[in-house]
């Protein structure tokens, strides 16, 4: 059967990394002079959000999965007897961990660790945090219908054309000063002033062609009930590529059934056959879009 990894960008629900046994190929997190390497571990996760320690005042670097623990990741797999191996990745354009797990597989190959019979398909998701995890979703179902990797491979590819997240930012300034810190400039400190005093939180869109500003509510309640109701529109059209709908947020898992329009959400849903999936957000999508923010993706037919 065809072995699923993925990078701790991916907002897994924890029980299918345990179901499918699924690899998490770890970013690297750093607080002040502490480093770890994040691979889900709920216990962690949690314990990060409880302690606030995601906040504008502390200095926190997220990094990519290093080629050399990619590397070591897949040896064991192949040692273990694994043959057939999919990798999946955050969005290449986002983060260097694309190019490392390819360069994982290239030095495997010329150490002759790859033997003929063996095959590992490294897939660029083109997304991020929700959108990721729908995809591994998806991949998870093809496996279990037997597929091979090329054919997860190729599916997957085609999958992840359509698939849209989105992201309620809770607080626009902390966005812009984590955006600072990487030296980036997209916000403005007018922008950001002015959303906070106006209590304004922007919906962001996550496509493969790029992110935008979908919408712009005032009142982070009215936000997430904006939020969700992109994907109850879908459900309802019966728009949706396949029955699922990925949630997350960056806190506590228990947090996310409170959340203004997630009930709303899984009522439609379950009335139309529809699996609404909810994990806590990596750390590294909390680290960059703020505590409480809300993700979600799913898959539509345009």
């Amino acid at each position: 059967m065809v072995q699923l990894v993925v990078d701790s960008g991916c907002d897994l629900p924890d029980e299918f990394l345990r179901k499918f046994s699924v690899p998490v190929l770890p970013h690297t997190v750093s607080v002040g002079e502490d480093s770890f390497g994040d691979q889900r571990n709920p216990a962690k996760m949690s314990h990060f959000y409880s302690m606030s320690l995601v906040d504008r005042s502390r200095q926190i670097v997220t990094g990519p999965a290093s080629t050399d623990d990619i590397e070591s990741i897949l040896q064991g797999l192949i040692d273990k007897g694994g043959k057939d191996i999919v990798v999946q990745t955050i969005n290449g354009a986002n983060s260097p961990t694309f190019d490392n797990a390819r360069t994982a597989v290239r030095r495997l190959s010329n150490n002759d660790a790859i033997a003929d019979d063996i095959s590992i398909h490294v897939v660029d998701s083109q997304t991020v945090f929700c959108g990721q995890g729908l995809l591994a979703l998806y991949s998870l179902s093809l496996i279990q219908k037997g597929l091979s990797g090329a054919q997860v491979r190729q599916r997957a590819e085609e999958f992840r054309r359509k698939i849209h997240g989105y992201a309620a930012i809770k607080d626009v300034y902390y966005v812009r000063e984590r955006a600072r810190a990487k030296n980036e400039n997209s916000i403005s400190w007018l922008k950001a002033t002015a959303a906070r005093h106006l209590d304004l939180h922007p919906i962001l869109s996550i496509h493969h062609d790029g992110s935008t500003v979908t919408d712009t509510v005032r009142g982070y309640d009215n936000c997430t009930e904006a939020l969700f109701k992109l994907a109850i529109d879908k459900i309802r059209a019966g728009e949706l590529q396949a029955p699922m709908v990925a949630t997350s947020i960056a806190g506590r898992l228990e947090e996310l059934a409170k959340i203004p329009g997630f009930a709303e959400l899984e009522q439609v849903a379950q009335e139309h056959n529809v699996k609404v999936y909810r994990s806590v957000m990596s750390l590294s999508g909390g680290i960059n879009l703020g505590p409480g923010t809300v993700a979600m993706a799913m898959a539509t037919k345009d």
